[in-house]
């Protein structure tokens, strides 16, 4: 068994520090693993709805850093 070991208090304070990244990266995982999952549901799943997806995820990720900017 592969055992990984990491400093997690590392990985929070990373956390903390890029709040706006990771709410970009944590929508943009949503937004690919739904569309994946609606697309073995459905059977239709195009390389469009993936671009969307990044497109929203960006979409996101600037209302996050412009909200931050004018609070």
């Amino acid at each position: 068994m592969l055992s990984l070991h990491f400093n997690k208090q590392v990985f929070i304070d990373a956390l903390k520090a890029n709040t706006n990244l990771v709410v970009f990266i944590s929508t943009t995982i949503a937004l690919m693993l739904t569309l994946i999952v609606h697309g073995l549901i459905q059977g239709n799943l195009k390389l469009e709805y993936f671009i969307y997806a990044v497109i929203v995820s960006i979409a996101f990720y600037m209302w996050a850093v412009i909200d931050q900017k004018y609070r």
